[in-house]
């Protein structure tokens, strides 16, 4: 299995979304991101860490890193495997005792931020589901398959708004595929 190494780049919120935010990783060039979608609980925690909050230290992520001596080891890695229904498949992997437990995306992406656990992705689903990266852009491409069904029926009722029956289109589409499986 081919695999591709993500680093932590930016983080931006969703105008309009109550909270969520889209963190991007790219790969080592910085020629292909990565984009994720993070709940408003996940996005304030990357705005506690980004301030350097005091105390943070104390923090429940932080204490565990340090007690299970997380921090920049080789004993843990964390892979992106797959995506069904809009959500990425993600394991943590202790390599010491190799179990493997599934994480959210959000979580993991968290995670690397923190004990700087290295962060891989299967080298097809990279291809397949990365955009070019362009620094300080004002606008971020994300896949549609990496909405949620509550997140693309919010988004369909915004195209049939606006008259974007072409966007409609694709995003019903989408729906329609997942309801099949």
């Amino acid at each position: 299995m081919n695999r591709v190494q993500l680093f932590y780049k930016d983080i931006a919120d969703i105008v309009g979304s109550d909270g969520f935010c889209i963190v991007r990783l790219v790969e080592k060039t910085e020629q292909q991101a990565l984009c994720i979608i993070c709940d408003k609980m996940v996005s304030a925690q990357f705005s506690i860490r980004l301030k350097h909050a005091p105390g943070i230290e104390q923090f429940l992520p932080e204490v565990l890193v340090g007690m299970l001596n997380m921090k920049n080891s080789n004993d843990f890695e964390i892979m992106v495997h797959d995506i069904e229904n809009g959500m990425y498949k993600v394991t943590l992997l202790n390599k010491r005792s190799f179990m493997l437990k599934p994480i959210r995306i959000s979580d993991a992406v968290l995670l690397h931020y923190i004990a700087h656990v290295p962060l891989y992705i299967e080298e097809e689903l990279m291809q397949k589901q990365s955009t070019p990266y362009v620094p300080d852009t004002q606008g971020i491409s994300i896949p549609i398959n990496t909405l949620d069904d509550e997140h693309l029926s919010r988004e369909l009722e915004k195209a049939i708004e606006a008259e974007n029956y072409r966007l409609a289109s694709t995003l019903h589409e989408e729906l329609q595929r997942r309801n099949k499986q």
